[in-house]
């Protein structure tokens, strides 16, 4: 399923660097001097005076930008452009036209681990159970986690958020496919779907992106029916067409479709309305305590309806009390899920 174009992780950080920066005013580039000066790292004379350009080595890169971070603000570091060549190479047009942000160059670097992970493997997807009321597994929701070299493990949010500041989402996106559905094809359960979120900020064209997930699916002994792409992060969805586009690629290639955190907003409502899921999952914050709470029972009852008069089946999020379980069941939800059935676990 590794796709040369685009999983390649460009080289951030050489043994020999060129860093150019241009501050948004004088006195940020005086920091920056001075932090140069104090770290004793070669500066070069450019033609612009505002500018700085800085020669420094894989070694000193990580402590001179940890200076950075703690001497200029926010601000100052998101105005202020940066552009990491190798060595002691001119730049060229297309380097100008990449330059970042000093605050992504620090992020990127400080994220290098996630490279590291991505490149040795130590990603894996955990499974948690979705269940039909009587209990029985209906399938299994991928969970992705990463594993640091002494073997701690790292979660999803902490490895979206490094992945978006560094744009490496769309690479992770794909490694995460991957180990989930590598994870379910180990577990051989007959019958069972695979719900596996994806972000669709993640996704640029579906039919590029799809080749290898259609392929890694077929090399796996699995089909697509047996897999649910579960949108994750609806409320931030700005381009619904585009997001109308993935996803009938998606009914097309014989795969099935979720909206998660339905209830979250009037978003998500709206692309209930605009997408017509095959499953809808209830936002778990409607289902905690919803057996003691009317008004989150008035709101999970209206969305039941809304979501049946569109044709998809709908999963509560989060069940874990007997009395919450014995709530959504009697108020007609297909599927549950939550630590009351089963907690994510490693295959």
């Amino acid at each position: 399923m590794h796709c040369p174009e685009c999983e390649k992780i460009k080289a951030l950080v050489h043994a020999d660097n060129r860093l150019l920066l241009a501050p948004p005013t004088s006195h940020t580039r005086s920091k920056l001097l001075d932090i140069a000066t104090r770290r004793r790292l070669r500066l070069v004379d450019t033609e612009d005076p505002a500018c700085l350009d800085i020669r420094l080595t894989r070694g000193d890169m990580d402590a001179f930008l940890t200076d950075v971070n703690g001497s200029l603000s926010q601000e100052e570091t998101d105005h202020c452009r940066a552009l990491l060549l190798d060595g002691d190479k001119a730049p060229a047009l297309s380097d100008y036209m990449s330059t970042r942000t000093l605050r992504w160059l620090i992020a990127a670097v400080k994220g290098q681990w996630l490279v590291g992970m991505l490149e040795q493997d130590r990603l894996f997807s955990m499974l948690q159970p979705i269940c039909r009321p009587d209990g029985t597994a209906f399938g299994y929701e991928a969970l992705l986690r990463g594993r640091e070299g002494n073997g701690d493990i790292v979660s999803a949010g902490s490895l979206l958020s490094v992945a978006m500041e560094t744009q490496l989402l769309f690479t992770l996106d794909l490694a995460a496919r991957r180990e989930a559905i590598k994870a379910f094809a180990t577990k051989r359960a007959p019958g069972a779907k695979l719900f596996v979120n994806f972000n669709p900020s993640s996704i640029y064209d579906p039919a590029y992106c799809l080749r290898t997930t259609h392929s890694f699916v077929r090399d796996m002994g699995l089909t697509p029916s047996d897999i649910v792409f579960e949108v994750t992060e609806t409320t931030e969805v700005k381009d619904q067409a585009h997001l109308r586009g993935i996803l009938a690629f998606y009914r097309q290639s014989g795969f099935r479709v979720a909206l998660d955190d339905i209830g979250a907003g009037f978003s998500g409502l709206n692309m209930l309305q605009e997408l017509r899921p095959d499953y809808v999952k209830i936002d778990m914050a409607l289902i905690r305590g919803i057996d003691q709470d009317h008004y989150k029972q008035s709101i999970v009852r209206h969305l039941i309806g809304i979501a049946a008069d569109t044709g998809a089946r709908i999963v509560a999020e989060g069940i874990e009390t007997e009395a919450e379980r014995a709530w959504v069941t009697q108020a007609g939800v297909d599927f549950l899920q939550g630590y009351l059935l089963g907690r994510p676990a490693p295959v």
